[in-house]
This record gives C-alpha cells, sequence and structure tokens, in this order.
C-alpha cells in the first residue's frame, strides 16, 4: 500500500529513473551472478578429473523414448496392414 502511494506521488521522470535504477541493479546483480557461475564452473572443471559418465536420467529417458517411438511404428505399420486386409476381405467377399 505504502508503495502505492509513493508511486502516486512520482512524476513519469521520475518514474523512470526509479525503474532505470532498478534495473541498473538488476544487471549488475545477473552479471555478478554469472562471473561467479563461471569462476565456480571452471574450478570444479579443475578439480574433478573427467570420470566416465553414468547413465543419466536424461539419456535413459531418450532411450526409453527412442524404443517407445519404435513399438508405436510397429503397432502402426500393423493397422496399416490390418486394414488393407478387411478392405481386400470386403472388396472380394461382396
Amino acid at each position: 500500500m505504502k508503495n502505492d502511494e509513493q508511486q502516486d506521488g512520482l512524476t513519469r521522470e521520475d518514474y523512470q529513473r526509479q525503474k532505470q535504477a532498478e534495473n541498473e541493479q538488476f544487471e549488475k546483480r545477473d552479471r555478478k551472478r554469472v562471473q561467479v557461475e563461471r569462476d565456480y564452473a571452471r574450478t570444479h572443471a579443475e578439480a574433478e578429473p573427467e570420470e566416465q559418465e553414468e547413465p543419466t536420467v536424461r539419456s535413459t529417458a531418450e532411450r526409453k523414448s527412442r524404443n517407445l517411438g519404435k513399438k508405436l511404428n510397429w503397432i502402426i505399420f500393423g493397422l496399416i496392414v490390418a486394414i488393407i486386409v478387411v478392405y481386400l476381405i470386403l472388396f472380394f467377399v461382396k
């Protein structure tokens, strides 16, 4: 409520300055955060030797997705063949 009262008394120019200052503070914090993340990644990449990767959740999910896709493709193929067989039976039986 207090913020609303303060903003009511601001001119557009004051409001723009306030928003610009907030954006600059955000960008400054963001640059610092990115720099800290890079430093962290750099130090941990050097500290830990690369080990053989264990199967991750992502690779497991990708493998399951591929297997499911293959099964679905075979099912679709079977349904198409079944439809063709039914049409041939209906065509020749009349």
